[in-house]
């Protein structure tokens, strides 16, 4: 799609997300100081790290004018960033699987006491996750954003907010995955991320939500094609199942232990 008129503008957000990266950066960096939780403090540097080279990332940008929109044309950087992650992931969820099934056969193969990282009971729930989460769910991210700019024939709504979907949801399961393997689960099936991962999670997912609703909302096409009633239930269903499986209190706001609802 192209149009005569298209005209090469900073995309919304840019700065409100430079903004948000900055503060989310030192929110998270004195959560990770005030933790007594070495596990928590773990995933605090995590996220912390991620804030600050998105802050970074978004400063440069911002400043040269990198970060340009086309209106008249699709924003198909996202959705090549997803096809990749998916791949990526792919290939790691399922090496890990592979890693599991040589310790089922040989169970003392990647056997190290000292290292329970590589334990069983902690690879598995990696591998189920990674292969459903991090591959299964950024292969439905990256078509749901190609699908409903095509069928609608619009560019995917939010500006900047389609890049903060796909980061955001790398970031997620990053943060899952390390907490696997140290032992930071909630010990529930395909709901193990603890409290504080979830919450980013949610937060991810509903911004992916209104990227889609405005991109519905902005279409040109007058028909909404049956595909986009899909994604949208699943979008919406996935909500569901995240909100009421994952509702939990935790024992502290710096810690990573919590109890579910």
């Amino acid at each position: 799609m192209t149009d005569t008129t298209a005209q090469q503008d900073s995309p919304p957000g840019a700065a409100a997300l430079l903004i948000l990266s900055a503060a989310a950066a030192f929110l998270a960096l004195m959560a990770t100081a005030l933790s007594p939780d070495p596990l928590f403090r773990l995933e605090g540097w995590i996220f912390t790290s991620a804030a600050l080279v998105s802050a970074a990332a978004l400063t440069i940008g911002v400043a040269n004018g990198r970060y340009q929109a086309d209106p008249g044309r699709y924003e198909d950087g996202v959705i090549r960033a997803g096809a990749i992650a998916t791949v990526f992931w792919a290939i790691i969820g399922m090496l890990v699987g592979v890693v599991i099934a040589l310790q089922l056969a040989w169970p003392r193969i990647f056997y190290f006491p000292e290292a329970g990282w590589l334990n069983f009971g902690r690879l598995r729930p990696l591998h189920t996750s990674g292969v459903i989460f991090a591959f299964g769910g950024n292969a439905l991210i990256a078509t749901s954003f190609y699908v409903v700019q095509r069928t609608c024939r619009a560019r995917l709504a939010g500006g900047m907010a389609g890049w903060f979907v796909f980061w955001g949801y790398q970031l997620f399961i990053v943060m899952a995955a390390v907490g696997y393997l140290a032992g930071i689960t909630e010990g529930r099936e395909y709901a193990e991320p603890e409290w504080f991962v979830d919450l980013w999670l949610t937060i991810v997912w509903v911004v992916y939500l209104l990227v889609f609703l405005g991109t519905l909302w902005k279409r040109k096409e007058p028909h909404i094609y049956v595909a986009n009633w899909f994604y949208l239930a699943f979008i919406v269903t996935v909500a569901l199942l995240h909100i009421v499986n994952n509702l939990s209190l935790p024992v502290s706001l710096l810690g990573t232990k919590s109890y579910s609802l």
